[in-house]
Order: structure tokens, then sequence, then C-alpha cells
């Protein structure tokens, strides 16, 4: 019992400096925040900042993937198993982007995110371990839906579940990075996000439908 009571305080402590990592992140971008900025957000130590955190890096990495994780909670719970797997699966991606639209600031640090890690080197470890996450744990969320679509066929029975998955997720996450954080030019008038978003959904649908 004590252990666990310990195991608690523990996971507390070290999410709320995950809390206070994201809120300064998101406000002010991760690449202006420092540990001493955290530290005092928090109302902790250095001291107990390293307990929980080897470096800044670390605590970045683990608030993009609470983002990730919280959007793919959001997607998943408008599946209540109704419909055939077609049905499904445009419901999941209309959640995907309302998702985005109720948290702007969370796309935008998944932006920047991807840019600066992407380009410049980081830990090693860091980065097989979020690796890992987006291979095992965050793609692999529309893999049983579509399946079902295939088994139920509402979906293509030739699809590659792997390729398919991976490919919407890419896709899709384009998208709504795109539209979250720039708007349509005036000059193209006529043009809306939902316009853009309505052809997105059709272009996957029409290719993984039976």
């Amino acid at each position: 019992m004590e252990c666990s009571w310990h195991e608690n305080v523990k996971n507390k402590n070290r999410q709320e400096i995950i809390t206070a990592g994201k809120k300064l992140f998101l406000k002010h971008g991760f690449l202006s925040v420092t540990i001493k900025d955290v530290c005092n957000l928090a109302g902790i130590s250095r001291v107990t900042f390293y307990k929980y955190f080897k470096a800044i890096d670390e605590l970045i990495f683990e608030v993009q993937i609470e983002i990730l994780t919280n959007m793919r909670k959001f997607i998943v719970a408008v599946d209540k198993c109704e419909g055939n797997g077609l049905k499904r699966l445009e419901k999941m991606i209309y959640a995907w982007i309302e998702f985005s639209k109720l948290h702007r600031e969370e796309i935008g640090f998944v932006v920047l995110f991807d840019i600066y890690y992407e380009t410049y080197d980081s830990n090693k470890e860091l980065k097989t371990k979020y690796e890992d996450f987006i291979q095992n744990d965050n793609k692999l969320f529309l893999s049983h839906v579509i399946n079902e679509g295939i088994m139920d066929k509402s979906l293509r029975h030739d699809l590659d579940i792997v390729k398919v998955q991976y490919y919407i997720f890419q896709a899709t996450m384009g998208l709504v990075e795109r539209i979250s954080l720039t708007k349509i030019p005036d000059n193209k008038e006529g043009i809306t996000s939902e316009d853009i978003t309505k052809m997105h959904l059709d272009m996957i649908l029409n290719y993984v439908r039976s």
C-alpha cells in the first residue's frame, strides 16, 4: 500500500511538471522556454525537475506524446461500433478535423515539434521512444475499423491495411496542420476550409470504398 501511495505521488508530481511545461510551450513556443520557467510555474525546484526529466527536451517529447494521445482518444471516442466500416471511418476522420479546430495551439505545437526535431539532431533515445510511440501506439488506431470495413464489404477487399492507415494518418495530419495554422488567401473567393476538408474526406473514402 505504501509503495502504491508513493507511486501515485510520483506520477502526480510528474504530471504537474508536464502540465506546466505544456502551458508554457503552447503560449511561448518550446524554443524560448527554460527549465527555470517550468519550475517557477510548477512551484518546484530544479532538483525536483531533474528527478523526473533529464533535460527540457525530454519534457518537450512528453508533451508531444500527450497531445497526440489525447487526439487519438478524442477520435476513437466517436467510434460507437455503429454502422459499417466506411461510415465509422468517416466519423473518425471528421472527429480528427474537429479536434484540430478545438485545439489549434496544440496542433501548432505538433507542427513546430515535427519541423524542429526532424531538422536538428536530438537525443537518439528520445527519438527512438517517440518513433516507437508513433509506430506502435498512435498510427494503429484506424486499423480495426479498416479491417472490419473489409470484413463487412463496405471497404475494398484488396486494401493493404498498414499502407492505408499510414496514408490516412499522414494526409490528415498534413491537412489539419495546414487549416489550423494558415488562412486561405483572400483571392481564393468561394473556397473555405470546409470545402477543402470535404474534398480530402471524399478522396479518402472514394479510394477505400468497395
